[in-house]
């Protein structure tokens, strides 16, 4: 019983990592096409719509009304292999579509505002149950997660001189999360909640070639709430459905950032970003049923042992001429979660990135592609590893092609 409440309960917290606080596993820590094409080393350029997103103070860069459109495809190819059971599968294949459309513009040459709503995360995995008997052979039983949040953040960001600028954005989300998995016969969780967090930032340009950046993320706090389903509780004489809830604090971001121009067309960036994973231990789900409340409710508790960890990119940008630039990056994102927690639900590995795209620039309009890919590093874990999770070995990489299309007005 254990071990459904805890993927049930995992991936329900994969929606508020992504809500700006970055998870492994099938979650980005990416938005906007020039920022992915130069490897999220962003915060201390910032330097389009973006910048909501990596750091509020590189509004102040906008010198003109801008209106953005950002689209993106996040493709994962998942495997799972468990030898002693004979299992060795793959996710099915899936297209997780979302974007971002923004609204910024100067009130004077010192404080523009904007709002920017975009998809920090619209993804999922989905396992193909017949392949899956081994190890629930009562089946086949439906594996599956469906994950997103919608963000709205309005901004505001301040140049007190040509050199320093501060900004700072509202970012009021809403999640889902839909797990389907065996427990007692087919379980299924439907919840969804609201969230209020803020970003805060500061640019320092002590030159026209070198900037230097630093963000904040405050800690999201969340309710979420819906139904929960389990098809053999009236074994027990309780009904098939309860009302859940879980109460979540997703920890705090930093990101910390420059850039180099050593020439008139080279920029180039890197970043260090450190998420307090560490806070993320323990998670109740509570139910309204007092059946549910004595049957489950103690089960439902579980816990992560997730560490602290820190993000290194890299990125480079190259202006073949006035309008067109050549981008590329890297960057190394390190998994939180030990084998002890493996679970195939929640794939908690450790990704290598690499980016590539460009931009072209005309009077008007701007157009941004790029494309990252994650390699991710194999996690095995034995039988005797797992402390709240499953046996095996979890794999997987990720393509995630993207556009945009920034119109000055």
């Amino acid at each position: 019983m254990k071990n459904f409440f805890k993927l049930a309960v995992i991936t329900v917290l994969m929606v508020g990592l992504s809500a700006g606080l970055y998870s492994n596993g099938l979650n980005l820590n990416s938005n906007g096409s020039k920022a992915i094409a130069m490897g999220g080393a962003f915060v201390g350029l910032a330097d389009d719509y973006s910048a909501v997103f990596w750091n509020p103070a590189g509004l102040t860069q906008m010198t003109e009304t801008n209106l953005a459109l950002f689209g993106t495809d996040i493709i994962p190819a998942a495997s799972y292999k468990f030898s002693p059971y004979g299992i060795d599968t793959e996710a099915k294949t899936e297209h997780h579509v979302s974007g971002g459309l923004g609204f910024f513009t100067p009130l004077s040459d010192k404080i523009v505002v904007g709002i920017y709503g975009y998809v920090p995360s619209g993804l999922g995995v989905t396992w193909e149950g017949n392949d899956l008997l081994p190890l629930w052979p009562a089946g086949p039983y439906e594996w599956s997660t469906l994950v997103g949040i919608i963000a709205v953040s309005p901004a505001i960001a301040v140049k007190f001189s040509d050199q320093f600028s501060v900004g700072a954005a509202l970012n009021f989300s809403y999640g889902l999360a839909k797990v389907d998995k065996p427990g007692l016969g087919q379980y299924t969780m439907d919840l969804d909640g609201t969230a209020i967090g803020a970003t805060f930032g500061v640019m320092f340009k002590p030159s026209d070639k070198f900037s230097i950046g630093l963000t904040y993320k405050t800690p999201l706090k969340a309710t979420l709430k819906g139904d929960a389903g389990m098809a053999g509780a009236p074994l027990y004489l309780l009904p098939a459905t309860d009302e859940a809830e879980l109460e979540i604090t997703w920890p705090m971001w930093i990101g910390a950032g420059i850039a180099i121009k050593p020439t008139e067309k080279l920029t180039i960036t890197a970043d260090a970003q450190y998420t307090n994973w560490e806070k993320m231990d323990t998670f109740p789900v509570t139910f309204s049923n007092p059946g549910w409340i004595g049957a489950f409710q103690n089960d439902a508790e579980i816990l992560l042992y997730w560490e602290d960890k820190i993000q290194i990119r890299f990125g480079a940008e190259y202006k073949v001429s006035e309008k067109l630039a050549l981008r590329g990056g890297y960057y190394y994102d390190p998994g939180p979660g030990p084998k002890s927690t493996l679970n195939i639900l929640l794939p908690e590995l450790t990704f290598n990135w690499i980016t590539l795209g460009f931009g072209y620039k005309s009077e008007k309009i701007t157009l941004d592609v790029g494309v990252e890919y994650g390699m991710g590093q194999d996690l095995t874990a034995a039988p005797a590893d797992i402390v709240y999770g499953m046996p095996g070995t979890i794999g997987m990489n990720i393509i995630v092609p993207n556009v945009a299309l920034t119109i000055r007005l």
